[in-house]
């Protein structure tokens, strides 16, 4: 088989990349491990990253508008962050990219990507029995993602960062029915966060998303379900008898920093090269489809030539991606009580969701922010230089 370009990994990202290199005059092929069955955990947006990613939710996919986010000290102190947000159904989320995909004349195609290898102008990626020929192949099959090294590009500068995740869909009467999308941090989730997404009537997430202590996070889990139970005790009549459904593992590269993303008929997109966050992957992969296009129809599908992917990328995203990193490094290393002190200090505070820090940095890394003026100081300065 042949094509202008081959997507590996329908994740957000690689269905932005695939849709917008077709709206860009390229065949495209979207190559994933099972198409008919994807199961991607992130069900969250807020409107604020929406909007600046170029995506408009859909009513198709959308479960249940929300108010905001209320982030959780250790100790239960909370602060309030008004900022519209939506659960979604991911698998009809995924449904409806995919029907976008195939209406901009992507092929779909079922299968495991092996291996790649360079020839001139083009890359081969070896299936089990196939092999597909393509001008450009773009990687997006996630963290754990193997053409981009076997390429000697290095897309992740701090993999080691990664956040290992277990989330699990949980049922209780009335559960999702709160409006408040809740983020606690602390040591219960050391180095990132752990999550309670309502998702209306009985149903909601809850998930621990870990950094520096391996991939299984089962222990984090287990003692965050305790504790979420202990704090909703007296809201909900016998909490205790919480019903755990599906659950899903996999990983978050929310403080990794992108490195190499383009080598000779090779980039690389969303979690595979660490850009995390639903929206900004899918902004990222609609920047690297749109540059393969191009690239394609300009017969310059050399390193150089893919490059701007890149540029265009870096320039869009660069200061949230370091100074998020930055931000979670310092709330990584603050003890509970530390923090206890600091979401006390700002409860009852309104913090404004459009302010610059909060989209540029992120809701946790926002609240270390806040507290540090030289941060913010520093903060503002380099992004008024971007």
């Amino acid at each position: 088989m042949k094509c202008d370009v081959l997507v590996v990994g329908a994740s957000p990202a690689g269905l932005m990349a695939a849709i917008s290199a077709a709206k860009g005059g390229a065949g495209v092929i979207l190559l994933d491990r099972d198409l008919a069955g994807l199961d991607h955990a992130a069900n969250t947006l807020f409107e604020g990253m929406a909007a600046t990613s170029g995506i408009k939710v859909e009513d198709c996919y959308l479960k249940k508008e929300l108010e905001g986010m209320r982030i959780l000290s250790p100790s239960g102190q909370g602060v309030s962050i008004p900022a519209k947000g939506y659960f979604i159904d991911r698998k009809k989320f995924d449904e409806h990219y995919l029907r976008l995909a195939q209406s901009s004349g992507v092929s779909l195609l079922a299968g495991v990507a092996k291996k790649s290898r360079l020839d001139g102008s083009r890359r081969t990626v070896f299936l089990n029995e196939d092999e597909i020929e393509a001008r450009v192949v773009v990687d997006a099959s996630g963290v754990i993602s193997h053409l981009a090294r076997e390429a000697g590009l290095l897309p992740m500068r701090h993999a080691e960062d990664i956040a290992w995740a277990m989330e699990a869909d949980v049922e209780h009467p009335d559960l999702g029915e709160e409006m408040f999308f809740q983020y606690w941090i602390g040591s219960m989730a050391p180095g990132w966060k752990a999550t309670f997404s309502p998702a209306g009537g009985d149903r909601a997430t809850l998930g621990v998303f870990v950094r520096g202590h391996g991939q299984n996070v089962q222990p984090f889990f287990r003692d965050f379900l305790k504790r979420f139970k202990a704090f909703k005790a007296t809201q909900y009549r016998d909490i205790e008898n919480l019903k755990i459904h599906a659950v899903r593992r996999g990983g978050d590269p929310i403080c990794v920093l992108p490195g190499e993303m383009s080598a000779n008929s090779l980039m690389v997109t969303g979690g595979a090269a660490g850009q995390s966050g639903l929206a900004y992957s899918m902004r990222a992969g609609t920047i690297c489809g749109s540059v393969a296009a191009e690239a394609v129809a300009r017969g310059d599908v050399s390193r150089e030539g893919l490059s701007q992917y890149e540029k265009l990328w870096r320039r869009e995203f660069y200061w949230q991606y370091r100074m998020g990193r930055a931000s979670l490094q310092t709330l990584a290393m603050m003890k509970d009580e530390e923090i206890d002190r600091l979401v006390a200090g700002l409860s009852g505070k309104r913090l404004i969701s459009g302010g610059s820090f909060v989209k540029k940095a992120g809701y946790a890394a926002a609240i270390v922010l806040l507290s540090r003026p030289k941060t913010v100081f520093d903060l503002a300065t380099n992004l008024m230089r971007g």
